[in-house]
């Protein structure tokens, strides 16, 4: 028994079977799910700061986080394999889908544009993984002008870009996170699914998770994510797809 299940899985090597959490692979790049070894599933993240006292402009928000510790390294192998922030677990802060701003307090400055402002703030492991957890978020419109909102918070599908961000200088390896954030949705097989393209090459995700992106190269990269259905139509709204995002690897 032993001799044929040393013989399976050296045909499946030789093959070049395709492991189970592998989403894409080609042309030396793979990309696979990613294996989370620290789990916070009482985390919680909410806003103390009035819906009355946020305007366009400068704003102070101040968040209460509860069983979890920004400003702490993330335990696991991840912080080895990944770009680590230095200064530790923090809050991912996006407004109208932009890129994140990385907050390391639960007190900050922020902006917000004239007109309509979804913000979304969720906890962030040092490594830049979401944390995914129902209470681990907060999502908010603000809306400073008398159009009528563009989503409704508490019913329409969303889909918010987190990572890749940036610049990488690759030390330990050529480990890249891609992750995102999703609102009043679930991915699965028969149903809603995330269309990623990567450098023009496309694939589809049915699981909310992180994943790992190996085998690129040096140079700037692009990288684009869409909600869909399960037929592949792009389910409505206005920040469903990212745009194009740029990265480089140095």
């Amino acid at each position: 028994m032993k001799i044929y299940l040393f013989l399976v899985v050296s045909m499946m090597v030789l093959l070049g079977c395709k492991n189970s959490n592998e989403v894409y692979n080609s042309n030396g790049i793979k990309v696979y799910e990613n294996t989370i070894l620290t789990s916070f599933p009482e985390a919680k993240l909410i806003i103390k700061t009035e819906d009355s006292k946020i305007h366009s402009g400068k704003n102070n928000f101040e968040f209460y986080v509860n069983s979890y510790t920004l400003k702490e390294q993330t335990q696991g192998e991840n912080t080895n394999d990944l770009a680590n922030s230095k200064k530790g677990q923090h809050i991912h802060f996006i407004v109208n889908n932009g890129p994140y701003q990385a907050k390391y307090n639960p007190v900050f400055e922020a902006n917000l544009d004239t007109g309509s402002n979804l913000v979304l703030a969720f906890l962030s492991r040092s490594f830049h993984e979401s944390v995914k957890e129902k209470d681990a978020y907060v999502l908010k419109h603000y809306q400073f002008n008398n159009e009528k909102p563009q989503v409704d918070i508490k019913k329409d599908p969303l889909l918010f870009y987190s990572r890749p961000k940036g610049t990488y200088q690759f030390d330990k390896g050529d480990k890249i996170l891609l992750d995102f954030y999703l609102v009043n949705t679930k991915l699965d097989k028969s149903g809603n699914k995330v269309k990623v393209t990567l450098n023009n090459h496309p694939f589809t995700l049915d699981k909310w998770k992180s994943y790992i992106i190996e085998g690129l190269k040096k140079g700037e990269h692009e990288i684009q994510i869409e909600l869909i259905d399960a037929k592949g139509i792009p389910v409505p709204g206005p920040y469903n797809n990212s745009g194009i995002r740029k990265f480089t690897i140095k």
